[in-house]
């Protein structure tokens, strides 16, 4: 066992074996899970609430500042009226406000109302698998508990037969879950690369997943990153109403590529350095792709070998086509700081154990390769931050639609919020990014009733225990975003979201999170009796 696995050992005893204590942090009384429903009114009223629409200036990445108190009427799962209440027109008005023939009032006054949140690149976890027997609950209520009220599943673990009907049911309102956009991993199957390899088999794949369920095509390492290949899955994709997701890794199809062949969204970074080299990759002489600690060490050190006049030219490709960029930062900050990942206030929390046993070094598990991992790994990765957020700032000021996505599902809302931070290291102003990680997501991925806080938009919302253009940490679930704000033993009393909003049915964040919190105790008193 080497040095790195030994240190990961003994942190994963410190956080899963011995009970929390109120000495290291006061949590409210965890609920069981199915607790909660959503509560459904004909008529529902958000009074006094001070809002950010998520709406800005078309053709432009120039949001709108907040506005309030404003009272929020919705039916039928619509935001239908919008009353101002603030002192310059109740003295022209001269009215007291009252309930508006309201069948559920949510008192809002000081807090903030934005459109729900949209994690664009998950991957959810199937019931009985790592996450253990309800993990899909579990991992709706890490999302919904947080205010992220659509996910796209890019590529599920848990089967199209299985989430399809979860995505009926969550559009039904039958089940506590974020909407569900489901794409199709390719290949299917995963490891065979003699399936849908040539242009007309790629056709017929994509055919095949659509009559699977499929909303859209997730294309990642495979034939379907051949150029040929992929520009028959798009066309077909396109003709059949479905689009094209890519994880373009380090393969034959850059990003300019893929843009110019008509891809909806370039995930990660992967393909937007590539596409700005001179000549190919620098990488050691002993490199192997299919060897993980090689291909997370080296390919982002591609940004630095890019030329900075051609990523120029890249950003203006992909803008110019309408390519969404959806960089998924945050599942890549542990390779700039690995004890931070660690150490976050949630692990001990929110984190289902086998969350911190993935982070363990293993040559058989995607994403565990840090078998070694050093300070000059962590400093180069650092620099490879520093480029790729100058870049990611640039398109977004020069008009580029980006959107806000975790690739993960074990933390789900709480990496949404992380990424949107990160966003704002980059240099992108708060008020921009709850645009970016709500209406540009929309608009990505076509759903036009959803069109932020407005008169005749759905009524998707979250409602948040303070302001979250001062400090996005506010959003983040059982307090941990007011950390030195509110006494540590009532910052859980401060949540985070206080409400989230689908469709216009009301589900209490708060009490989500704490079904979460009683599932993770329950999986992780299962683990202790197992290993006794």
């Amino acid at each position: 066992m080497n040095v790195l696995r030994i240190v990961f050992a003994a942190i994963g005893t410190l956080f899963l074996g011995a009970p929390l204590s109120a000495q290291d942090i006061t949590l409210p009384d965890p609920i069981p899970l199915g607790t909660t429903v959503g509560q459904r009114a004909d008529r529902v009223l958000i009074r006094g609430a001070t809002i950010i629409s998520g709406r800005g200036t078309p053709r432009s990445n120039r949001a709108m500042p907040p506005e309030g108190p404003i009272d929020i009427v919705i039916e039928n799962g619509r935001i239908v009226d919008m009353v101002l209440r603030d002192p310059v027109n109740m003295a022209r008005e001269d009215v007291e406000p009252d309930d508006m023939g309201a069948d559920l009032v949510i008192d809002a006054t000081g807090k903030y109302v934005m459109p729900g949140l949209v994690d664009m690149h998950v991957h959810l976890r199937a019931d009985g698998a790592e996450l253990g027997p309800r993990a899909l609950d579990y991992q709706y209520r890490l999302w919904m508990g947080h205010g992220v009220t659509t996910v796209r599943d890019a590529g599920t673990g848990a089967s199209l037969d299985v989430m399809t009907e979860q995505r009926s049911r969550s559009a039904a309102h039958e089940i506590v879950a974020p909407r569900l956009v489901l794409c199709q991993r390719w290949p299917l199957p995963l490891r065979r690369w003699d399936v849908g390899n040539t242009p007309d088999a790629a056709r017929e794949m994509v055919r095949e997943f659509k009559a699977l369920g499929a909303d859209c095509i997730k294309i990642s390492k495979s034939p379907g990153h051949y150029p040929d290949v992929m520009a028959a899955a798009v066309d077909e994709g396109r003709a059949l109403g479905m689009q094209t997701m890519v994880d373009l890794k380090v393969s034959e199809t850059d990003a300019v590529t893929a843009s110019e062949l008509g891809v909806t969204s370039v995930e990660h970074w992967y393909g937007v350095p590539d596409a700005a080299l001179r000549g190919s990759q620098d990488f050691p002489a002993d490199y192997n792709y299919w060897t993980e600690l090689d291909r997370f060490r080296w390919a982002g050190d591609l940004w630095r070998q890019a030329d900075p006049e051609l990523l120029s030219d890249v950003m203006d490709t992909l803008i110019e086509n309408g390519t969404n960029w959806d960089p998924t930062m945050v599942v890549y900050e542990d390779n700039r700081d690995v004890w931070r990942a660690l150490t976050l206030p949630w692990t001990r929390t929110l984190y289902h154990p086998s969350v911190i046993e993935g982070l363990w070094p293993d040559d058989a598990t995607h994403g565990a390769f840090k078998s070694e991992w050093t300070t000059a790994d962590e400093v180069m990765w650092r620099d490879n931050f520093r480029i790729w957020m100058n870049w990611v700032r640039e398109f977004h000021a020069r008009g580029g639609l980006l959107t806000v996505g975790s690739d993960t599902s074990p933390w789900g809302g709480m990496a949404v919020i992380r990424e949107m931070e990160l966003m704002q290291e980059a240099g992108i102003h708060p008020i921009d990014i709850i645009r970016v990680a709500t209406t540009n997501a929309y608009q990505t991925l076509g759903m036009e009733e959803h069109c932020g806080v407005r008169v005749g938009c759905a009524a998707d919302l979250a409602v948040i225990n303070g302001n979250p253009i001062e400090n996005l940490k506010v959003m983040y679930g059982l307090g941990y975003g007011f950390y030195g704000i509110a006494p540590v033993s009532e910052q859980w009393q401060w949540g985070g979201v206080t409400w989230t909003i689908k469709d216009g049915v009301v589900y209490d964040a708060q009490a989500l999170l704490r079904e979460a919190l009683w599932y993770v105790q329950q999986e992780k008193s299962k683990d202790v009796t197992q290993d006794r």
